[in-house]
């Protein structure tokens, strides 16, 4: 589902004229809901999938390591900033996050927070789809009608507020996706490197689109085609309920069991 810039500023402002209206009582409302929602909300940071590798400024003689485990010139990794990312979604008690043992000196001190048991760590040459289904089938397992949402933490956010939004109201809107499932699309400003496209259409019902297609990493003449065309840039973050996507998981254990992997 893409959210758009538009629908995003029109939910902005109906929220800040009920702030005004009904005062602090409303607000602690709000907060006390907000609370509730979270505690069926779970998250998953996926840190183990492929990307591009990054070097500090300055320490060539360092071994490069994914972007996820990187600062890109801020303070904190964004492995770090994901986590907080999924705190504003889910209890900490509910954040899991896959991550990669080659980097385990990387990843260990931002993960004081994250139970032992909620990390799933892949080793060299594994899939990391192989990890997120685990983590997702253990979170079904607890609690299958919970909303669950996939973070990729190499992704850097430039807007965090615009995203966090988004996500909220793509949660809310989940109810009314026949699918169970749904995804964020980004529309492409600039034109993007090595990024996948996903093809859409209106959907038949709800506000949000329909995913006909997929364009992994096209090349450029052919991406900016598809601009023309409305795709949108996939964002790699995905929102469902845990039982709907452990039943597609599971449709597709047989050929993970044989090291093949999972189309999630």
């Amino acid at each position: 589902m893409s959210i758009r810039r538009g629908f995003l500023q029109e939910t902005l402002l109906c929220r800040h004229y009920s702030d005004r209206r009904w005062g602090r009582s409303n607000r602690a409302e709000d907060m006390t809901r907000e609370l509730d929602s979270k505690r069926s909300h779970w998250c998953i940071v996926v840190a183990d999938d492929k990307a591009p590798e990054w070097v500090p400024h300055g320490a060539l003689e360092r071994r490069s390591a994914p972007v996820q485990y990187g600062c890109l010139g801020k303070p904190v990794t964004l492995l770090h900033r994901a986590l907080h990312r999924a705190a504003s979604i889910a209890p900490p008690s509910q954040i899991l996050v896959t991550a990669l043992e080659e980097y385990r000196d990387r990843w260990e001190p931002i993960l004081w927070c994250v139970r032992p048991e909620r990390r799933f760590v892949s080793t060299k040459g594994t899939s990391p789809l192989l990890t997120s289904a685990a983590a997702i089938l253990s979170i079904a397992g607890v609690s299958p009608s919970s909303i669950v949402t996939v973070l990729p933490a190499r992704c850097y956010v430039g807007h965090e507020r615009t995203l966090r939004d988004a996500l909220r109201q793509a949660a809310s809107e989940l109810p009314h996706i026949p699918e169970g499932a749904a995804t964020l699309g980004m529309l492409d400003m600039d034109e993007g490197v090595d990024e996948d496209y996903m093809v859409v259409g209106r959907g038949r019902i709800g506000r949000g689109l329909t995913v006909h297609g997929i364009a992994r990493r096209p090349t450029g003449w052919v991406a900016r085609h598809l601009r023309r065309q409305g795709a949108v840039v996939s964002s790699g973050i995905m929102i469902g309920y845990a039982g709907v996507f452990a039943a597609h998981i599971s449709k597709y254990w047989t050929p993970a069991s044989r090291g093949e992997p999972i189309a999630l």
